[in-house]
């Protein structure tokens, strides 16, 4: 036992002194990726309901994720999405390199046979439109860019929830890659345009 404490007490006095050299930051600040160039839309994003804190693979486990078939479409299509938690956001990016919001959808649709065009605003054209109310996992949810006074398409994530749950979705956002974000109390609400049923 007393070897364990010498050897925590050494291990805690190169950390200190590691910082002492090479600054007040954080050990780890260096394998941070910054996905936003400039950050202006960070207040749009920054309701995440999960947070990118380690490995994809950690957090579609944290998630619940598992591989393997589901009873629906929609339920497989999902659990696709969610496996990919925490790849970075790439501008126009269709891979798993990076994915911008709607290379994200059409990444993860065209999986499953699915062909969907790249671009929210010819995703904001498909399928037929529903309620909030009749929002369903596999839905897309349709929103403005991050100004919420233009009233165009600008953004676009897969609704993972059934009514009557409050909505929440998967998406790639600029601020944080794939992840996880509700509709209700955020800025996405303001944001809202459809809901479009591209699933039968």
């Amino acid at each position: 036992m007393k070897k364990i404490w010498i050897i925590f007490g050494l291990l805690l006095s190169l950390i200190i002194l590691y910082k002492a050299i090479f600054g007040s930051g954080s050990l780890f600040d260096s394998a941070v990726t910054r996905t936003s160039s400039d950050g202006r839309d960070k207040v749009f994003h920054d309701d995440t309901t999960a947070r990118k804190d380690s490995t994809s693979a950690q957090e579609a486990a944290s998630l619940g994720v598992l591989e393997g078939n589901y009873a629906t479409k929609a339920d497989s299509i999902v659990a696709f999405a969610l496996q990919r938690y925490g790849i970075d956001y790439e501008y126009g990016g269709v891979t798993e390199e990076g994915f911008d919001c709607s290379g994200f959808i059409t990444y993860v649709y065209n999986h499953f046979g699915e062909k969907l065009p790249h671009g929210s605003s010819e995703q904001a054209k498909l399928g037929e439109s529903v309620s909030m109310q009749e929002a369903r996992k596999g839905d897309l949810i349709i929103f403005t860019g991050t100004n919420p006074e233009d009233r165009t398409p600008g953004h676009v994530g897969i609704v993972i929830t059934n009514a009557p749950k409050p909505i929440q979705f998967v998406h790639s956002s600029s601020e944080g890659g794939v992840k996880v974000s509700k509709v209700e109390g955020t800025l996405y609400q303001k944001r809202f345009l459809d809901i479009r049923r591209v699933l039968p």
